[in-house]
């Protein structure tokens, strides 16, 4: 009999210990939502250990048609890679997603995505800070202590138990006739959209600091809404999962992260930070024209469209001197010399290459070079020659690739760090 008292005891107490034990882990996104899903997806896939706390039963949050374009993108990229050791096929691929099948999609990605761990049928109870990071306790009594949190819940419920001031906290998205037309475009991590009282709809940039509440180091919120501005939130959850992961991978804060570095990673999963309406998501060169406009080199175009502001690179137009002169020198001192003995209003072709020569300090060659990859590596359907007035999509992609000044970083403001 004493014997078997001591057994239960025994077994009594091993229950205790899992109950109470603590997991540990770099990222810890909470929310059953899109911007969950997305936030949690893109941690573990940027290389983060993520325990995904759904707060539910299983992973079914509520999609809309404004998720679609973010879900077949998280679905491609987990189908190409299972394409290299399976018979996946590009049919596949190339099949629409619809709604009523989202869900079971996202389980099932999220179930197999590498450094993910799913956590279901738990609530967080209590947050507070454990040195750079946080120590969370669910109802259950478990614990889990983690480098960074991404609040993705809907009514943001884990900043109400830090008593987060979000409207004092958060940094407003930019207000303006061209949002795209300001420094603040070279930090932007994500879209929303402004819908002014004449239902007028513009959209605009995100910048870092309205997913990091100020005075609270690697917390990240993923609202549904910003002032007067409505977010993208699965594109908000995979810049916030993002960001997430660079601070747990690198063991380093909110407080320095590199936005260029986020960026880099947010393009290389597909993500469209700058929404361009005249140049295509398979673009071979949509990449360099993100990029470009990410670094503020070239000035985005404000277009209507019905009740709808849209932004547009402009790829046809032409480019002055005056209007690249301002910019270039910001980024490249010694291209004011240029400016200075070259006279001529619309850009040449090989005004441009004189000019990338001269800032890039290259020599003939860099014309050369220029001229055999025209139609090759650069994908231009024009005619190389020296005396055309070049477009501005010419000059974005040789720009980005010979200037290269998305290399430049930023701080969350938009400002240039030398």
């Amino acid at each position: 009999m004493i014997k078997h008292i001591s057994l239960f005891l025994i077994l009594d107490l091993f229950g205790l210990c899992l109950q109470a034990q603590t997991l540990k882990t770099g990222v810890l996104v909470v929310g059953n939502t899109p911007a969950g899903v997305s936030a949690a997806i893109q941690s573990a896939r940027s290389g983060a250990k993520t325990i995904y706390l759904t707060q539910s039963l299983s992973v079914n949050p509520v999609f809309a048609e404004e998720d679609l374009q973010n879900l077949w993108n998280i679905r491609n990229h987990y189908f190409l890679k299972e394409r290299k050791k399976s018979k996946v096929t590009d049919s596949i691929i190339a099949s629409k997603i619809t709604l009523n099948k989202a869900s079971d999609l996202i389980k099932n990605i999220a179930d197999t995505v590498k450094n993910l761990s799913l956590n279901h049928n738990n609530v967080v109870d209590e947050i507070k800070k454990d040195g750079k990071g946080w120590e969370v306790r669910l109802k259950g009594g478990q614990k889990i202590k983690t480098d960074v949190i991404v609040d993705a819940t809907d009514k943001l419920s884990l900043a109400s138990l830090l008593s987060i001031d979000l409207k004092k906290a958060l940094m407003l998205p930019v207000k303006s006739e061209n949002p795209f037309d300001n420094k603040l475009i070279r930090s932007g991590l994500a879209t929303g959209y402004l819908e002014p009282p004449n239902n007028e709809r513009s959209i605009v940039s995100i910048p870092p600091g309205a997913l990091i509440p100020a005075g609270f180091e690697n917390f990240i919120v993923v609202p549904k809404q910003i002032g007067q501005v409505k977010t993208e939130r699965m594109g908000l959850g995979q810049a916030a999962g993002t960001i997430a992961a660079y601070c747990a991978f690198f063991k380093t804060t909110t407080k320095t992260v590199n936005i260029r570095v986020v960026q880099g990673e947010l393009l290389a999963f597909d993500a469209v930070l700058i929404p361009y309406s005249d140049i295509d998501l398979k673009d071979p060169n949509f990449k360099a024209f993100q990029q470009l406009g990410l670094s503020g080199l070239m000035k985005s175009i404000m277009v209507k469209d019905g009740n709808i502001n849209k932004i547009k690179f402009d790829t046809a137009g032409t480019l002055t001197a005056e209007e690249l002169r301002a910019p270039m020198k910001e980024f490249y001192t010694r291209s004011q010399i240029w400016f200075a003995d070259n006279k001529a209003d619309t850009l040449t072709i090989g005004d441009a290459i004189s000019l990338f020569m001269f800032t890039a300090t290259r020599g003939e060659e860099l014309k050369k070079e220029i001229e055999e990859g025209w139609k090759v590596s650069f994908k231009f359907n024009s005619k190389f020659d020296l005396k055309r007035n070049i477009s501005r999509k010419e000059f974005g992609i040789l720009a980005d690739r010979y200037l290269q000044p998305f290399n430049v970083r930023v701080d969350p403001a938009g400002n240039l760090m030398r």
